[in-house]
């Protein structure tokens, strides 16, 4: 199809909703194909590689240095406005990532709600809580760990044997994606039967992807790579065409403006650092920043985060790793004996070595050198947000582990 059919498709749809689900580390080359056959797919760049930086993001528009989120200890401020401001609409968020978890996560309150500062609330299912017109978000399973069918923690599957094989993880985690594409499709049925498809623009996307042995990692407390970057954005409606838009990328920044646009509400002025799509689709470098954190405060001379920043379009890009190459290798010191994945990690030592060693790499053949993704990245960097703290209990923090944020203090 073309670009701009595309554009000019989504401008002249008229709707009172938008539902935004968005399944967790789902990556771009792992969308099901049910899903994409049902709408128009652009390839995405995301905010952050960690699930609190970058749904920030999606729910304020602003790039990862100015809405000051940063882990999930972290909340966005009162004067940043975002989805659950938007006037004249209902909104909720409801958190589903633990449909195919174990469990005994069912009554716990997932730490993403304060990282947004919402509320948890009494019902799962999105449409339950809110009445046209309305703007609903859910965090979906998508193919986060533990993988497939697997009944425990994301700790004990990475310490299983199922981990240890390439071919076996890739195997589980798709089938993880395929479960989250039949959580999906029950939304869109529970849509059709309350006859909002016609009113209702469904938005699927992920926060970040995953990594699947690429350079000897998995999961997505890791350096910087393409698979960690690139996620899908499909937008569904029946007046929307079927297929995908070529040789452009959209940015999770986007999002916000996009929805706001759609349904004629007003943005605040300078609010936000994206554009809408009904504005037009470019391929120009889009800026991406991952941060975590791995080695306690107490170890001198050694900060123990992995934080990256990087600019990519649709061919591809650049990762800048901060910090000291020291740090870095420090970090994968301790992951070898402390992280739920040494076990995959210490058979594949020397491709982990180099890619943890690197400072700066090109992937695929982007149209833009390494200065301009430079300057992209410190022109994103426009009003860097305070950071707000909030103290997390000890359940929580066990929760986080038992998701697989082992590798997170």
């Amino acid at each position: 199809m073309v670009d701009d059919a595309f554009e000019s498709a989504l401008d002249g749809i008229d709707v009172d909703n938008v539902f935004m689900y968005v399944g967790d580390a789902v990556r771009w080359d792992a969308l099901s194909s049910r899903i994409a056959g049902i709408g128009t797919t652009v390839k995405t760049v995301a905010a952050s590689a960690y699930s609190p930086s970058s749904f920030a993001s999606l729910v304020t528009g602003r790039y990862t240095p100015n809405h000051g989120v940063r882990t999930f200890s972290h909340r966005i401020p009162n004067d940043v406005f975002g989805f659950f401001d938007a006037e004249d609409v209902e909104t909720a968020f409801v958190n589903s990532i633990f449909e195919y978890a174990d469990r005994e996560h069912r009554q716990d309150v997932d730490p993403i709600f304060s990282v947004l500062g919402v509320e948890p609330p009494d019902d799962v299912n999105p449409f339950d809580i809110v009445e046209p017109p309305f703007i609903s978000m859910e965090r979906g399973p998508g193919g986060h760990s533990p993988y497939g069918d697997f009944s425990g923690t994301a700790t004990e599957y990475f310490l299983s044997e199922d981990a240890t094989d390439c071919d076996d993880l890739v195997s589980d985690y798709r089938r993880s994606v395929e479960l989250d594409a039949d959580q999906f499709f029950r939304r869109i049925e529970e849509l059709e039967r309350r006859e909002l498809t016609d009113d209702t623009l469904v938005v699927y996307t992920s926060d970040h992807g995953e990594l699947l042995g690429e350079d000897g990692m998995v999961g997505h407390s890791s350096p910087m790579r393409p698979e960690l970057v690139y996620v899908p954005t499909v937008f569904i409606h029946p007046d929307l065409p079927e297929g995908g838009v070529r040789n452009v990328v959209m940015h999770h920044v986007d999002l916000l403006p996009t929805v706001l646009d759609v349904l004629d509400l007003e943005t605040p002025a300078n609010a936000c650092d994206g554009t809408a799509a009904t504005e037009g689709l470019s391929n120009d470098a889009r800026p991406s920043a991952c941060f975590s954190e791995f080695l306690p405060d107490a170890v001198p001379m050694l900060s123990g985060d992995l934080t990256y920043g990087g600019a990519w379009d649709a061919n591809g890009g650049y990762a800048f790793a901060r910090g000291s190459r020291i740090d870095r290798l420090a970090v994968l010191g301790a992951k070898l004996f402390q992280s739920s994945k040494r076990r995959h990690m210490r058979r594949r030592l020397g491709s982990l070595a180099v890619a943890y060693a690197r400072s700066g790499t090109r992937y695929g053949t982007p149209r833009f050198n390494r200065d301009e993704a430079r300057r992209v990245l410190f022109e994103s960097m426009r009003a860097p947000g305070a950071i707000r703290e909030t103290d997390l209990s000890v359940d929580v923090q066990q929760q986080l582990r038992n998701l697989g944020y082992g590798e997170t203090r």
